[in-house]
């Protein structure tokens, strides 16, 4: 295997960079490590030679890298034990998902009561919970598929996924999104709309369930990268110049809807209002940043906008509540990592 993966660390590290960190996520520093299978019996059926089973084997499962952010919702950090896979096009397949799913689902389900694991990865007396997060990166460029008509028919119940246990994701297309989201940041920030350290991603309090922890430097939660759409809070991204030159704190809100109708951004107007996000006396930006948006985008955002305000009887103060909301499509962004010049766990 060394002729064709070389240090998946340096994978690891990369994809931090580029992508989490942006996302306020850290990766545990041990990277690359395999640990003890303390279920052999139950994860790895022992050789058998001429009918006759042999001792019982060794077994370990792999860690590429341990990614950890805190919850608001939950009050907890979660641990993401990651396999990073690459693909080309034609491997992007049901049988290689089903193989790469069933691997992790035994690797967390030995995780969660390995004291190895445990040792190497929880690093702070904080409460946690450990997951499974699969990486699919496509590093030809061309699988373009609607990746869930390849997972919606794994019978799960077959995964070999335990209680409690979760595992998630992200598919070469949503990998496509998440990097558009840093590219963009980083277009503002050097346009000076948009801060590189100050600002937050926003979790209204629920029915249910309420934010904790600091609301001021929360991160992006794995459920909130594969949401409709993410809201950053962020403070004066020129807070640093001089008094008359300075900005105005905001929100940016990145968008992944193809916006084909307008009752879409209805709803997305009407949660802002619900959120008393429409009624701050700051910048609002929604930046489209989905794969494909319909050529009507703009067109049915602006009719959500005229059905939101006869809703509220055509208000002045509503309508100037609204034209504060900067609308833009951004450009879309792909990562390239190369065979070869990175390293790949590949099945």
């Amino acid at each position: 295997m060394a002729g064709e993966v070389a240090n998946i660390t340096d994978v690891a590290v990369k994809v931090t960079k580029d992508i989490f960190k942006w996302f306020k996520w850290d990766a545990v520093p041990i990277m690359d490590e395999n640990f003890d299978c303390h279920k052999v019996d139950k994860h790895k059926a022992p050789p058998k030679k001429k009918g006759k089973v042999l001792s019982e084997p060794k077994h370990s499962h792999p860690v590429d890298v341990v990614f950890k952010y805190f919850d608001p919702y939950t009050n907890r950090v979660v641990l993401l034990n990651t396999d990073l896979k690459s693909y080309a096009k034609g491997s992007i397949s049901t049988p290689n998902i089903i193989a790469a799913l069933e691997s992790l689902a035994k690797t967390i389900d030995c995780a969660r009561s390995s004291s190895e694991w445990q040792r190497k990865y929880i690093l702070d007396e904080v409460l946690y919970e450990i997951r499974g997060m699969l990486f699919i990166y496509n590093h030809d460029g061309e699988y373009h598929k609607d990746f869930l008509k390849l997972v919606e028919p794994i019978n799960t119940d077959k995964l070999g996924i335990q209680e409690g246990q979760m595992l998630h994701v992200l598919d070469s297309e949503r990998i496509r999104y998440l990097f558009t989201v840093v590219t963009d940041m980083k277009s503002l920030n050097a346009e000076d709309e948009f801060p590189i350290k100050d600002y937050s991603f926003f979790y209204p309090d629920l029915y249910l369930h309420k934010s904790h922890g600091d609301p001021d430097s929360l991160p992006a939660t794995v459920e909130l990268l594969c949401a409709p759409y993410m809201i950053i809070k962020h403070g004066d991204p020129m807070s640093g110049k001089e008094p008359d030159e300075r900005g105005n704190e905001g929100y940016v809100i990145y968008y992944n809807q193809d916006g084909s109708t307008e009752y879409e951004f209805r709803y997305l107007l009407d949660s802002l209002s619900r959120f008393q996000i429409l009624r701050q006396k700051c910048t609002i930006k929604i930046r489209v940043a989905h794969s494909n948006p319909h050529n009507l985008i703009k067109s049915n955002f602006e009719t959500a906008k005229n059905i939101y305000l006869a809703g509220w009887g055509m208000d002045s103060y509503k309508k100037t509540e609204l034209e504060r909301i900067e609308f833009e499509i951004v450009n879309l962004s792909a990562p390239r990592y190369m065979p070869g010049v990175l390293a790949w766990r590949y099945s």
